[in-house]
């Protein structure tokens, strides 16, 4: 079983896509924009916008896409992502680069179940928790 986090934006996948290959280390595999869809009726508006995208990370995939104009995306509180991490400066790495233009809702910190854990919201307001793996920690 594997999972697969589809993500939807309103009006921004294509900005944040760039931003987690370049932060994730992840390539797109798969890329297309609503108007190659042919759906009758798509507003003109909509057609450049993101259809699906698929992100290929050395660990795990993301996909995503863009709401029509005239659908409202609102972040939800009731979910985060996790990425976990085996190299500390790795996951410090990327925590600062979540949080830049973002909103840290716990610092980057030591705990007494993992080497180092934060909580950042995005500058596309997807909330994550990074943390080091806590697998066999002694702490």
């Amino acid at each position: 079983m594997k999972l697969k986090v589809h993500l939807v934006f309103p009006g921004t996948c294509e900005e944040a896509s760039n931003f987690y290959c370049q932060t994730l280390k992840g390539e797109v595999g798969f890329l297309f924009r609503k108007e190659e869809e042919k759906i009758a009726g798509l507003a003109e508006e909509d057609k450049g916008k993101i259809g699906y995208i698929e992100i290929k990370t050395p660990h795990f995939v993301i996909a995503g896409e863009d709401a029509n104009h005239n659908e409202k995306v609102t972040a939800g509180n009731n979910n985060k992502l996790v990425l976990s991490f085996d190299d500390l400066q790795e996951c410090k790495r990327v925590f600062d680069a979540f949080a830049e233009n973002g909103t840290i809702t716990m610092p980057f910190v030591k705990t007494f179940f993992t080497e180092g854990i934060g909580e950042v919201t995005d500058k596309y307001g997807i909330p994550w928790i990074i943390m080091m793996s806590d697998d066999d920690y002694e702490g």
